[in-house]
């Protein structure tokens, strides 16, 4: 069952961090053109006019640092973060000079408070709109000029209807937030996952696969590739029914994952095939893991029906660079080297070598 996290931060979405990341552009330029909109259109002093024009350029030019000329680079949290706080520095600075708390611009703090409930979840929302409600507090003594004054039933009043809307606004956005990602959670597992074994599935598989090797290729790592075959599951398909060969799946599905390490990836390839990725992991290392998860099948019997199934499987290893230079070529490979330990017997373990290719 899937836990609701209130604090949800989306830093380890970094495809889901990247599309918030090009909406906070939007909303920062948007938030730009509004004030450059009031400079043009409301009555602005002309002695406060070069102030906010400065403080426009200078905001402008950082979108343009953050968003554009550091394209190239993955979004991150804190990236977004920072943005926000901005947000909130330069919406002061043009309330300071439009009217303070009685500038018509003073909403203007919804949109960092919206953009942080939405990207960075509850806390950093909370301390966003704790800095906001000091802002007020600020604002409020400076026009007041005594304690007494800001503190009065009439001083709290406005000060309360200033600030509980950017309260109630920042509570919703972000329990909002959070049912989508709940939801967004659930069907990413869907997708992801084989219903059956629980492990990864095979378009899955391909898309880490993809990247790990891309990784090690830049750092000149090995990487290598289990095809692995139930040699039984069709003789036990027909003895005891596909309730049986099901259950012989899950079975191998924990004995692959019982021997791997937390980095590796296991998957489903499709009925009765099971492939991993070892990554950084050369020749040898994976040999032996394939022994491993050959004598973890040994030792491992199902009972069915007053019956003992046993375990066995067929594995085929490739290694990268060696014998293929992307996840295809791997699979290829690891799969003839598969069907060479089908063909000699049960629980075998073969290396590609090219006379497979014949």
């Amino acid at each position: 069952m899937m836990k609701k996290n209130a604090y949800y931060r989306l830093n380890n979405e970094p495809d889901i961090l990247n599309g918030f990341s090009r909406t906070l552009a939007e909303i920062e330029w948007l938030l730009l053109v509004l004030v450059l909109f009031y400079l043009v259109v409301g009555q602005v002093s002309e002695d406060t006019k070069p102030m906010l024009i400065l403080a426009s350029c200078l905001y402008g030019a950082l979108v343009i640092f953050f968003q554009y000329l550091n394209f190239f680079k993955e979004a991150k949290a804190w990236k977004i973060a920072f943005q926000t706080w901005v947000m909130i520095i330069f919406i002061s600075w043009v309330i300071w000079y439009t009217g303070k708390l009685h500038s018509p611009l003073f909403n203007l703090y919804l949109l960092p408070v919206i953009a942080s409930a939405i990207t960075l979840g509850k806390l950093a929302t909370l301390l966003e709109v704790g800095l906001i409600c000091a802002i007020f507090l600020y604002l409020k003594y400076d026009a007041s000029e005594t304690i007494e004054n800001l503190f009065s039933l009439v001083g709290t009043s406005h000060l309360s209807m200033l600030f509980f809307p950017m309260v109630l606004v920042a509570y919703i956005s972000t329990m909002l937030a959070a049912d989508i990602q709940m939801g967004f959670s659930k069907l990413k597992v869907i997708s992801e996952i084989d219903d059956l074994t629980k492990l990864f599935n095979h378009r899955t598989f391909k898309y880490l696969s993809e990247k790990i090797i891309h990784h090690a290729e830049r750092q000149a790592l090995d990487v290598s590739v289990l095809m692995i075959d139930a040699d039984n599951l069709k003789k036990i398909n027909d003895r005891f029914g596909h309730e049986a060969g099901n259950l012989l799946l899950t079975n191998i599905a924990q004995c692959l994952t019982s021997v791997l390490r937390g980095g590796d990836i296991a998957a489903r390839y499709g009925g009765d095939e099971f492939v991993i990725l070892l990554p950084d992991c050369d020749r040898d290392n994976a040999i032996l893991v394939a022994g491993r998860i050959v004598d973890e099948f040994k030792s491992t019997q199902i009972r069915y029906q007053g019956e003992t199934i046993e375990l066995s499987a067929s594995i085929g290893v490739a290694c990268f660079p060696e014998q293929g230079l992307n996840i295809d070529m791997l699979l290829s490979k690891a799969d003839k080297a598969m069907y060479a330990s089908k063909r000699q017997g049960n629980n075998l373990v073969t290396l590609y070598s090219a006379g497979m290719d014949a």
